[in-house]
């Protein structure tokens, strides 16, 4: 990382009525800087919108039973994505800084 910002942990849950939901909505990352890592208990999926990628959790050894990683953001705007899990989905953001 260029500027030394470490990259952004999200931890989701399930709520009471099994919707997967972020610890932080939206996410605010740094342009070319930042990435998101996503982390829960159960598999998910991330999907972002307009095509800008899907990520599939992965099993995780180092705290972490599941995780999924972005890449940086090149652009600076909103980013809306799905968090796909326990057959329910919610759709939370990224926000990009310069």
């Amino acid at each position: 990382m260029s500027n030394g910002q470490p990259d952004k942990e999200v931890t989701i849950t399930l709520n009471g009525s099994g919707l997967p939901v972020p610890s932080i909505d939206p996410v605010e990352v740094k342009k070319d800087n930042q990435k998101v890592r996503w982390c829960a208990d159960f598999p998910f999926t991330i999907r972002f919108d307009g095509g800008a990628g899907t990520f599939p959790s992965k099993p995780n050894g180092s705290g972490c039973a599941n995780r999924a990683q972005s890449g940086t953001f090149s652009e600076v705007k909103k980013y809306k994505y799905t968090i796909l899990a326990n057959g329910q989905e919610n759709d939370p953001d990224v926000d990009v800084k310069p």
